[in-house]
């Protein structure tokens, strides 16, 4: 049987147009063809014929409260950080809150990218360029090794004080006058200092990184501790026998530890591995002192995790984990690593390897033309399980270079916190543990003031609500400020011994020497913790940065911190940057602006203003200082309603 000819078949086909089959199967597609263009035309009929769809009730429309930012900077993969978190790799398109922000990109081998903006509803914002290559250059790494290992080249024992010297400078600055004289001038004018509106960033200088070791009379308290262990976070913790301790009528022996040092143009800090490897001390260059407590002896003190019963208040940062109350790795060696790239210093501390168990890495870096620098804290669960715990950043601080603080130091938290938890107190007029106190005024007294405390109070936020908290002294014109993630590191507390009947120095001292703490954490309060999944971690980036020559301190962002004041008819103006910055800065007057000033300012050196209020201003307005940049972003604000006559 001859094979059969057809559209299914397998065997040769006839030519186009010839055969009766090519014909059929022709007619028959032409026939399908047409059958499909008439019931598309009879869809399209019936669908002009339907009555239109009913409109749907009107709504209420929501303006976003984010807005899109596409980060196009080269290289592809560079690091992308917003407010100081990490947030991807270039090429990268984030959805941020309204209002202003700084990204910053960097990359290994490259000079950082930073850019502040200010984003409004709806806005799409597209920030492309590329990253400069920084010069070839070594990059070494140190390595630090526990007490009791040899050190290979370390300098010989020293005292810090020769270690680590820290020259006193001519201060960059002048406290303003308590009342100015009375401008009656019609428009406002202003008085500032001249030199800064104009000032020429130098080229920074390079940040350098060296061993060193200290001498620290250390009280034999090693002598009656014991190992225990808990087993919820699987960790060994020490125990002080205190009765023993006590009854050894114990003295304090010299003891040499390792110290790192790292230090720019404006800081000098000093890290301690051997003792939780903390960071010891922070020099502030441009007053020449010191704004961290640093305590001449290492006692034990009666604080602590109750379990631990012990304390050494050495002073500095220590980083507080798996428990409150400072944790358990405050006395136990860390290891340091430290690597250096040109324009920075990155020392990272680690408390442990295990694998079964909660993991502290800190990382501290510091920039050239910087007067800030980062702690960027990261909790690892290598475990199999979900591991609830708590950790908080204690800073010990004793701004002015006393090493302590005087009556005028201040505790300054944002203008909307109107109300703090109570950890603890010896007053027992205040609110009792848990409960809230109004803030800052409690029945009548201001105790964001020191020296209006009778005995100690510890207190959080709970939770914070905006990006600083800061100590101020006025007394001493110098402060410290924390910026953060408020929406991570929910937990902002802050604690003294007290000022009239304060806890005695002996406690944890011999010299008398006290100072403030101000600590930072991730849940609002010490009673709550939060969980790390099954091999996962938590990791956030603060920024710490001293001040001085403000006067008082208002508020504070990782750019700037501010000090707006109305006196004698004037208003007090003050400005002190965390790097080189060139903007306009301006006061609005009830929203209108009132006074502008286009300035170039570098960090140590403050800019101060007093504005003149002319006859017509009202009784009583509302004064908004703002750092703009040179394209009108708002990089910093503060607004107040004040008497003005």
């Amino acid at each position: 049987m001859a094979p059969m000819n057809s559209a299914e078949g397998t065997g040769p086909r006839a030519p186009s147009g010839t055969g009766r089959a090519g014909l059929r199967r022709w007619l028959g597609v032409g026939l399908r063809l047409l059958v499909t263009l008439l019931f598309l035309l009879l869809i399209l009929a019936l669908s002009r014929c339907s009555p239109p769809p009913k409109r749907a009730a009107a709504t209420p429309t929501f303006v976003s409260a984010t807005a899109r930012v596409q980060i196009e900077i080269q290289p592809q993969g560079a690091e992308v950080f917003v407010d100081g978190l990490r947030s991807g790799t270039a090429p990268v398109s984030l959805m941020l809150p309204l209002g202003p922000h700084t990204i910053r990109v960097e990359q290994e081998g490259y000079v950082p990218w930073v850019e502040a903006v200010n984003l409004a509803a709806a806005s799409d914002l597209v920030l492309s360029g590329a990253l400069v290559p920084l010069p070839p250059s070594p990059v070494p790494t140190v390595a630090l090794v526990p007490t009791g290992e040899s050190v290979p080249n370390s300098p010989q024992p020293d005292s810090l004080s020769q270690t680590l010297p820290a020259p006193t400078l001519p201060s960059t600055y002048t406290p303003l006058p308590a009342e100015l004289p009375t401008n009656a001038a019609p428009t406002p004018t202003s008085t500032s200092t001249p030199s800064l509106s104009t000032a020429t960033p130098p080229p920074p200088a390079a940040v350098t990184m060296r061993e060193g070791q200290v001498i620290i009379p250390t009280y034999p308290y090693a002598k009656f501790t014991t190992q225990a262990w808990n087993q919820t976070f699987n960790m060994p913790y020490t125990v002080l026998d205190r009765g023993a301790y006590d009854a050894s009528n114990p003295t304090p022996a010299d003891v040499t530890y390792h110290t790192f040092v790292v230090e720019n143009e404006y800081l000098r800090l000093t890290f301690l591995p051997d003792l939780g490897g903390r960071l010891y001390e922070v020099v502030y260059k441009p007053s020449g002192h010191r704004v961290t407590y640093r305590n001449p002896v290492l006692k034990p003190s009666p604080w602590g995790p109750p379990e631990q019963g012990w304390w050494l208040a050495a002073g500095g940062f220590e980083w507080c984990l798996p428990v409150e109350e400072h944790g358990y790795e405050w006395s136990v060696p860390w290891k340091l690593t430290a690597t250096q790239d040109g324009r920075s210093v990155t020392v990272i501390l680690r408390d442990s390897s295990a694998e079964d168990r909660v993991r502290a890495t800190i990382t501290v870096r510091l920039e050239a033309g910087a007067s800030y620098f980062t702690i960027q804290p990261r909790l690892e669960n290598p475990t199999a399980a979900p591991l609830a715990l708590k950790y908080w950043t204690n800073a010990m601080l004793a701004p002015g270079g006393q090493n302590g603080p005087s009556a005028e130091l201040r505790f300054v938290l944002p203008d909307a916190v109107s109300a703090v938890t109570v950890h603890s107190r010896g007053d027992e007029s205040l609110p009792d543990y848990n409960e809230r106190l109004s803030w800052p005024v409690f029945d009548g007294l201001d105790l964001s003031r020191l020296g209006n405390w009778n005995r100690w109070l510890g207190f959080f936020e709970d939770p914070a609500l905006d990006q600083f908290i800061a100590v101020y002294d006025e007394g001493y014109d110098e402060g410290v400020v924390r910026v953060f993630p408020a929406d991570i590191a929910q937990g902002a507390k802050g604690f003294a011994f007290g000022w009239n009947d304060p806890i005695p120095a002996s406690n944890w001292t011999d010299d008398g020497s006290s100072y403030v703490e101000l600590h930072g954490g991730l849940a609002p309060t010490f009673d709550q913790s939060v969980t790390i999944p099954a091999g996962d971690h938590l990791q956030w980036t603060e920024t710490w940065y001293p001040v001085a020559g403000l006067g008082a301190l208002r508020y504070a962002n990782g750019l700037a911190a501010l000090n707006l004041e109305v006196s004698g008819g004037q208003a007090l103006v003050t400005v002190a940057v965390t790097h080189p910055w060139a903007g306009r800065l301006v006061m609005l007057l009830d929203n209108q602006e009132y006074w502008q000033q286009e300035v170039s300012l570098l960090p140590g050196q403050p800019f101060r203003s007093a504005i003149a209020l002319g006859a017509d201003v009202p009784q009583e307005g509302r004064l908004t200082l703002l750092l703009e940049t040179p394209d009108g972003a708002v990089a910093a604000e503060y607004s107040a309603v004040w008497a003005l006559k």
